[in-house]
């Protein structure tokens, strides 16, 4: 019999919380009996789907969740009752709390919304109206925080809730006052590829860490976007990638197609006309292979000549015992990886192997590590049945000891996520979709257009407009050359100075922030730097 494996894992001393494809279920960390599931509850609460994004408040109390149905459905963690629905404009890409009171919804269209925990009764009628500077319009009224140009990958608030750090797939990172967003304080600029993973660790606030496509994770000073320090990972963690991603070219469809907007409060895309009969082949291509997969049906099934390895950060943390050290894991590798957090010129990479691809994993703050595993994918890609031997756990944990993670006893609530698994089918599984960001994040040039801009990466402004001019020819599109040239502007205002070029003023002795205005203000306004 199928199973659902565990996605997301909310360690607690008291109630620990975990999730499985649809099901929410509520445990007792230190007996594991199961206190409540969502399967349990009444009908209109019951989830349609899998759950991709999920949050839980600093207090432990309230749990916010999300899927492609697009509804930000809020949770009572003690009874899992379910507070509030409300509808999302896009399908969500993160969600995490913000000063206790606030949920933060990133999206495929690059905004950042800001809902109520406990929305009021006016939420639902002001919420079809749509902000001026907003991509779409909101049905469940939040409030736009910031936006980007591409799609947004991830975020965080800083330790003082003062600023807000977002990345998005076009290896864009931006520093923004909270909750003024359109204030932009700094950009870290520099990664070639999607940035998908970011951290700031809780012994060096003033540092943050970021990977994502890039071979490197890089370190940054994010108050001024200086980059510290890259630390080479591919070398290391290429050898235990297990799940790879069919070769063959793709196209990103819904995302960053243009959208011109219409009186009233209709939208049309453009040159709708000319595309309809090549979309509603493409529409029918994707039912017939679900998931972007092989005739196979699944991501990971091809052979080594069709496939290639797509390297992509899932997430990065932190731990302080016994020495600063940084974690973090790869999508569809069977290791988690980590490395000590010094001023050294060359970091040593170590890793703990699982043999099965990792999905996530949680740190405690006595260096415990909650690993989940998929643990029933079979070595071609497909699941196989529940089996009955140690390598079917779907969650394993280990301890830090002295310089390494060690296996530890088994803890009552790993027993009890080993042993009450939840049951599915195959083609939930195939709903479900561990591995989209394999073929999601990625753009898949041809290897002309890639080669072409690395060419012109070397250029300077002037010279790609001249090198562009004319034909086009084995080019890269007009699009990319917008996005390369735009890039490299953001680039000569970091080699000039912020200081000076961008009229940033200091941060007052006090700490406290003083918006200055003129042109930085316009800036702020005028340009995302996506």
């Amino acid at each position: 019999m199928s199973r659902y494996p565990y996605t997301r894992l909310f360690w607690q001393s008291e109630h620990s919380i975990v999730i499985a494809g649809p099901h929410i279920q509520v445990l007792d960390t230190n007996t594991g009996d199961v206190l409540h599931l969502t399967g349990n509850c009444e009908e209109d609460q019951i989830v349609l789907g899998p759950i991709r994004c999920a949050a839980l408040s600093d207090c432990g109390k309230y749990l916010a969740t999300s899927g492609d149905d697009k509804k930000l459905r809020t949770w009572q963690v003690d009874d899992l009752k379910l507070l509030s629905s409300r509808v999302l404009p896009k399908k969500p890409t993160y969600i995490n709390f913000a000063n206790h009171k606030d949920i933060l919804v990133a999206d495929k269209f690059g905004d950042i919304f800001r809902y109520q925990l406990h929305p009021n009764s006016n939420e639902s009628s002001s919420g079809c109206e749509r902000d001026a500077l907003s991509s779409h319009e909101n049905p469940s009224g939040g409030e736009l925080i910031l936006g980007h140009a591409s799609l947004l990958t991830t975020f965080l608030l800083t330790a003082d809730g003062q600023y807000i750090v977002t990345a998005d797939r076009d290896e864009h990172i931006r520093v923004s006052w909270y909750p003024q967003g359109y204030t932009i304080e700094s950009y870290c600029l520099g990664h070639q590829k999607y940035v998908s993973a970011l951290h700031i660790p809780s012994f060096s606030s003033s540092t943050l860490i970021s990977g994502g496509g890039d071979s490197v994770l890089k370190i940054w000073d994010w108050m001024s976007g200086k980059l510290l320090r890259n630390i080479d990972v591919f070398s290391a963690v290429q050898p235990f990638i297990a799940v790879k991603a069919p070769k063959k070219k793709r196209e990103w469809k819904n995302e960053d197609e243009d959208i011109e907007p219409i009186e009233g409060k209709r939208e049309r895309r453009k040159n709708q006309g000319k595309r309809k009969e090549k979309r509603s082949g493409d529409d029918r291509d994707m039912k017939q292979g679900q998931n972007f997969a092989t005739p196979e049906g699944q991501l990971g099934e091809v052979s080594t000549e069709e496939s290639e390895v797509v390297f992509v950060v899932h997430r990065i943390s932190s731990i302080l015992l016994p020495v600063p050290r940084i974690v973090f894991s790869v999508v569809g590798a069977t290791a988690i990886f980590w490395f000590p957090m010094n001023d050294d010129s060359e970091a040593c990479i170590q890793h703990e192997p699982f043999y099965k691809p990792i999905i996530d994993f949680t740190l405690e703050d006595d260096g415990s590590i909650w690993v989940l595993l998929d643990a029933d994918r079979s070595s071609q890609g497909g699941w196989s049945s529940k089996g009955d031997s140690d390598d079917s756990n779907l969650v394993e944990v280990r301890r830090w000891t002295l310089d390494n993670f060690a296996a530890s006893d088994p803890l009552p609530l790993a027993l009890a996520l080993n042993s009450r698994t939840l049951p599915a089918t195959q083609a939930d599984l195939k709903v479900l979709d561990l591995y989209s960001d394999l073929l999601a994040l990625p753009k898949h040039f041809e290897a002309v257009a890639e080669d072409r801009t690395h060419d012109l990466s070397e250029m300077g402004v002037d010279d790609v407009a001249t090198a562009d001019s004319g034909s086009n020819d084995g080019g890269i599109s007009k699009r990319e050359l917008g996005r390369l040239k735009h890039k490299q502007a953001l680039r000569r205002l970091q080699e000039v100075g912020r200081g000076a070029s961008l009229d940033f003023e200091p941060l007052p002795s006090d700490g406290k922030r003083v918006k200055s205005g003129g042109r930085r203000d316009t800036l702020a306004l005028g340009m995302d730097g996506t």
